[in-house]
């Protein structure tokens, strides 16, 4: 059942209710109403008549009951007699034709009865004189023009509660038609883009001040998201591929020029070995950071435990150390330092970091590694005097798979995702990266980590 069957139903329903007890409500007041109209009615005729008969009786001297004319007092459906004491009935209006009205105990509070098949309700008042009760006065009203009443008001309610549903479901048929358009038109464009792929479609807010235009700004910026994350999933795929392509036909070339010479010397042989397995190294290299950034996509958590940076700092400067001949790496300054994190992420942090100021530093340069930290922040430096970055190469050193020059990059083993892998773990601990750079001169990189505490100096 769709939304805006539902929300029909439920106007519909909410309205029929309230109408249903309307309707009762009003019926109800109006039986109250007639009921009222017709006691009010015959209980005055019969004060009146009784006082008439009383004032006629108080200078009769004779032993009969002197009455009056009871046609003033009686119409159509209005019904009267007067009777003694005696139960002996000394007048009756004409209408009665020879019938009689059921005889009952003296009270204004009026008695229902039937005379010939219709129903009537009837009061008996006394005729008093000298403080005697001389006589009775019974009037009656017939109750069917107050039944025809509430039989066409009964119909009217009924009829027109049903109009007033029909109309009332028609109308909120098409104001949630109404309502709902741009939950439609997000369907749609839901649907197009799935069968598509064009994230770049966007929808129209048609009110940004309601609900709906929330959803459709939220909804744009879905899309949005969504579309940088396809196109960067698509460059990352397309650069994976290409990275993965290059060592694979390295090898396969050196492996196929090595079949197809057999008698080839021993040293283009090993040439050719060497070229080979420099590639498998470089392609392990490249599937092991594939495999760190796709657990770091699926959010794989990372541990907290305090980690003596310190000491990492030593570690990556010994490893360091053995990386080159010919680029000196050492560390200037390191203060005792504590970090809350995962000790083996931040090794896999900083050692690539001082991995590739060694690989582009030129021969008989220095790699300089420099750990500090105050009260807040521990700031871990790797500076050299190497090539250098331009400054337009630097906003995008940080993502995946960019080289400011690829074939120098991948020449010297590379793979383009250190950095990326550097970014992702730093974030995670809460940190910052920053690199600055001049060409020929150096690059710098900071990296500054949350101190959870620091230890007192011995």
């Amino acid at each position: 059942m769709s939304i805006r069957l539902r929300l029909s139903l439920w106007y519909s329903a909410i309205f029929g209710i309230t109408i249903a007890l309307l309707s009762i409500g009003l019926y109800m007041f109006m039986v109250w109403h007639l009921q009222n109209m017709v006691r009010e009615s015959i209980v005055n005729r019969a004060e009146h008549l009784a006082s008439a008969i009383s004032i006629a009786n108080e200078v009769n001297t004779g032993s009969e009951l002197k009455l009056v004319s009871l046609e003033t007092f009686e119409t159509p459906e209005v019904f009267v007699q007067v009777w003694t004491p005696d139960d002996e009935i000394v007048a009756a209006s004409s209408n009665l034709t020879g019938q009689q009205l059921a005889r009952s105990t003296v009270s204004l509070d009026p008695k229902q009865v039937e005379l010939g098949g219709i129903r009537i309700r009837h009061v008996t008042a006394p005729v008093v004189l000298n403080g005697v009760e001389i006589a009775y006065v019974q009037v009656g009203s017939s109750l069917r023009q107050s039944e025809q009443v509430l039989s066409g008001f009964r119909w009217l309610l009924v009829l027109g509660g049903i109009a007033a549903i029909g109309g009332i479901s028609l109308a909120s048929a098409a104001a949630a038609s109404k309502v709902l358009r741009p939950v439609a038109d997000m369907t749609e464009t839901a649907r197009a883009i799935a069968l598509s792929g064009g994230f770049s479609r966007r929808l129209d807010a048609p009110n940004e001040t309601d609900e709906l235009g929330e959803l459709a700004t939220t909804f744009n910026e879905m899309l949005s998201s969504l579309e940088h994350a396809y196109d960067s999933q698509r460059r990352f795929t397309a650069d994976a591929s290409h990275e993965i392509r290059a060592p694979l036909t390295a090898i396969r070339g050196n492996l196929e020029l090595i079949e197809r010479i057999p008698d080839m010397s021993p040293a283009d042989r090993e040439q050719a070995v060497d070229q080979a397995l420099r590639e498998v190294k470089r392609l392990a290299r490249l599937i092991n950071d594939l495999l760190g950034l796709a657990r770091a996509d699926a959010g794989q958590a990372i541990h907290s435990d305090p980690v003596e940076l310190d000491t990492i700092a030593i570690e990556v400067q010994q490893e360091a150390s053995h990386l080159s001949d010919v680029v000196d790496v050492k560390i200037t300054h390191v203060m005792p330092t504590i970090v809350r994190g995962d000790r083996d992420r931040l090794k896999e942090l900083f050692l690539p970091l001082t991995d590739n100021a060694v690989r582009y530093s030129s021969p008989g340069h220095t790699v300089t590694l420099d750990l500090r930290s105050d009260a807040t922040w521990a700031t871990f430096f790797v500076e050299d005097t190497g090539i250098g970055i331009d400054p337009e190469d630097l906003p995008h050193v940080f993502e995946r798979f960019w080289r400011a020059d690829r074939a120098r990059n991948r020449d010297s083993g590379g793979t383009g995702l250190g950095l990326a892998i550097a970014k992702w773990i730093v974030d995670h601990h809460n940190g910052e990266i920053h690199m600055k750079s001049v060409p020929g001169e150096g690059t710098r990189v900071t990296v500054r980590l949350p101190v959870e505490a620091k230890p007192a100096s011995s």
